[in-house]
């Protein structure tokens, strides 16, 4: 395929022919997003009349950008190259109205490597497995001074920044472009084909796939039918914290990659989760600064075992920056990854969640899932390392630090609910109860002095 042969789809005539800043594009497997998204880019290098521009296609990693659109942009751009194409860091030269057009393909995996450039246009290819941060806090701001346009585009998975921008997209129509293809409606697939697809996939991994559905659960995810459940039963909603009942913060450290808090009371029914926080790359002085500036007393502040490490350039650990600080934080107590997952299992049904404060944080928590080994088709006993990790980190820590309370359940919808939340707990299939991970957990950490 070339310029020439390139026959756009339906959905791809309304990419084109847009006026239109934000486009969204949600796209069932095999409609063609990728090639049409490759040829918006050359387009949007062809007609512009801005002084040397600069476009970019992002997918989740580099490689995978490499692997699936490099050669489409190629032969689509060829006949208007203005040089050869730099094929180690991926870009091409293109002829444009305003002289020369850059189109780069990267990775939103190193999102460091795009600070500092500047975007005319850019595709974010397969959105729901880029990190928020790469688009909120270098893209959208690579865009502002020439007031670049952006297309979102993916298939769902789960209700993530791809899923918020779908929604904002909706919600919009005056300033975004929203489209949607569906397999049962785009008659890009046979039929006989979709029908044999339904029949070997699961019923989530079909509507997913081929449906654009948000709502499907994720393969492999640990979490994400207790989180519905307390969507269901009304236990996302507006809280107030209770001045009478202390209030405890429980961390996962890092720097080059997300930091995530939460922030809950132990109430006499349950876990009142009232508060989620995340950044990327900031030091820990910018967390010990958040966690004072609180509208609330803060308790205990738990943080995780390696905070007792010490840092090569500062020569302190985490936990002697929160002292000097003026905060003498606890440790999590020390148990396996899985306990943790199942900790968390255990919790959750017992939790009040204050969903605007907390709305990224369940979210996270709804796509945490078991990392897919390829070569023996199974789920590999351990979680898989994403944009989710960090979170979910976080909450296997608040389900082993958090305090027992009386289970005489007293949830919205009265009895029946309360039924319905002991039922979901009821269900877990693990060996053992959350008292007993009370119980035989290492002796509860002491304040560190």
């Amino acid at each position: 395929m070339d310029f020439d042969t390139y026959s756009p789809r339906p959905f791809a005539e309304q990419l084109h022919n847009r006026n239109k800043r934000w486009v969204t594009l949600v796209c069932h497997r095999r409609a063609g997003k990728t090639v049409s998204c490759c040829m918006e880019l050359i387009l949007g290098a062809l007609e512009t009349k801005k002084q040397n521009p600069q476009f970019a296609y992002l997918a989740p990693f580099r490689e995978q950008g490499k692997r699936i659109a490099w050669q489409y942009l190629k032969d689509l751009s060829r006949k208007f190259w203005s040089k050869k194409p730099n094929e180690s860091d991926l870009i091409l030269y293109v002829k444009s109205r305003g002289g020369e057009a850059r189109i780069f393909v990267g990775g939103a995996d190193n999102p460091d490597a795009l600070r500092g450039l500047y975007f005319d246009g850019v595709v974010l290819d397969e959105v729901g497995d880029i990190r928020p941060t790469v688009w909120y806090s270098v893209l959208r701001p690579a865009l502002s001074d020439r007031k670049g346009w952006a297309v979102f585009a993916g298939t769902p998975k789960g209700k993530n920044m791809f899923w918020a921008l779908r929604e904002e997209a909706r919600i919009n129509p005056k300033t975004h472009l929203l489209l949607e293809v569906k397999a049962s409606e785009s008659g890009l697939l046979d039929p006989d084909e979709l029908k044999d697809a339904r029949a070997q996939m699961t019923e989530d991994a079909y509507l997913r796939e081929f449906e654009c559905s948000f709502d499907a659960s994720i393969p492999g995810a640990y979490w994400a039918k207790d989180i519905e459940q307390l969507y269901t039963l009304g236990r996302v909603t507006e809280l107030t914290p209770d001045p009478d009942l202390p209030v405890e913060v429980v961390g996962d450290l890092g720097f080059t990659d997300s930091c995530s808090w939460w922030v809950w009371q132990t109430a006499p029914d349950g876990y009142a989760i009232l508060d989620f926080y995340e950044a990327d790359g900031q030091p820990v002085q910018h967390y010990i600064d958040w966690i004072k500036g609180l509208p609330y007393k803060v308790d205990k502040v738990w943080l995780p075992h390696d905070a007792k490490a010490k840092s090569l350039q500062t020569g302190r650990s985490i936990i002697e920056t929160f002292l000097s600080n003026g905060i003498r934080p606890n440790l999590v107590p020390e148990l396996s990854v899985q306990d943790g997952i199942e900790a968390a299992r255990k919790v959750i049904p017992f939790c009040y969640f204050n969903e605007e404060a907390t709305y990224r944080g369940l979210e996270h928590l709804r796509a945490y899932c078991r990392e897919w080994d390829e070569r023996n088709q199974v789920f590999k006993q351990k979680p898989k390392h994403d944009l989710h990790s960090h979170a979910s980190d976080a909450w296997r820590y608040l389900s082993l630090c958090a305090r027992k309370f009386n289970h005489t359940m007293k949830v919205a919808g009265g009895q029946e609910a309360a039924q319905a939340v002991q039922r979901a707990v009821d269900k877990q299939t693990y060996g053992f109860s959350l008292e007993d991970l009370y119980e035989n957990r290492p002796t509860p950490s002491r304040r560190i002095s």
